[in-house]
């Protein structure tokens, strides 16, 4: 991925466009989604109920709807970004130790805007499936570099094997985006030579999840204008930046409802 440009977007443009989609994504499903219920739309509701929410609140509805769609860039962005990282980092254990730490230190918040509780181990947040993304990075990379002489159909077996162990760990723990998001990760990397065919190819199994995931194309232009660069050093900021924002869409849903 070592594409450079004078002009277009910079590594933290693309950070800072994946904050903003998860902003909006998170708003949808935390402060949105509350208000819905508050008024009486759940899914348990009669057809005839259904229909005089409809007739009243279809435009809050339809706002969830769009908020939740916007959402669908953010993830493959971060992935994209995380494999950028992986590939650029002189500091790679310290990366992979960030990760972890702001995995546990998130958790909390997580649950309690998503849950409305301190602990709920049904599923876990984003930075667990980027944490286990990029520890099966770091396998298919031993591989590469340990390896180098291995016939291609081994090689090949073995990197799928470490796949699959992070898969694996990542449906045990139930992170968000579980499997899909490892594969998601690991086709990024594998495709990284062509990056928008590595970012669409990290696309792919996403769908599988969800067909609102469709949406997540929509980040292929923005690939294409990546220039290579680092850009403003944000990388604290975005840690920091997942537990508060959910801790305060919890308080703010709160007040409000």
């Amino acid at each position: 991925m070592n594409y450079l440009r004078k002009s277009g977007l910079s590594g933290s443009s693309l950070k800072i466009i994946a904050l903003i989609s998860m902003l909006i994504d998170h708003t949808g499903a935390v402060l949105v989604l509350q208000m819905i219920r508050h008024l009486g739309g759940t899914t348990s509701m009669t057809l005839e109920a259904y229909q005089a929410f409809m007739s009243e609140y279809s435009w809050l509805v339809s706002l969830y709807d769009i908020m939740r769609l916007v959402g669908r860039l953010a993830f493959p962005l971060f992935c994209f970004l995380l494999v950028e990282g992986f590939l650029h980092t002189r500091h790679l254990s310290r990366y992979i130790r960030n990760l972890g730490i702001f995995a546990l230190i998130s958790e909390p918040c997580f649950d309690l805007a998503l849950h409305n509780c301190l602990l709920e181990f049904s599923s876990q947040n984003v930075f667990f499936t980027l944490f286990l993304g990029i520890l099966t990075l770091y396998g298919i990379r031993q591989i590469e570099e340990r390896l180098p002489n291995l016939q291609n159909t081994i090689a090949l077996i073995l990197k799928l094997a470490v796949i699959a162990v992070g898969c694996l760990l990542a449906l045990w723990l139930k992170t968000d985006y579980d499997a899909y998001g490892i594969l998601c990760i690991s086709l990024m990397y594998l495709f990284r030579a062509h990056r928008e065919l590595s970012f669409g190819a990290g696309c792919v199994p996403l769908v599988f999840l969800s067909s609102s995931q469709f949406f997540s194309f929509l980040g292929l232009p923005l690939i294409w204008a990546y220039n290579g660069k680092r850009g403003l050093s944000l990388k604290y900021i975005f840690y920091a930046f997942y537990p508060v924002h959910l801790l305060l869409l919890h308080l703010i849903t709160i007040l409000i409802i």
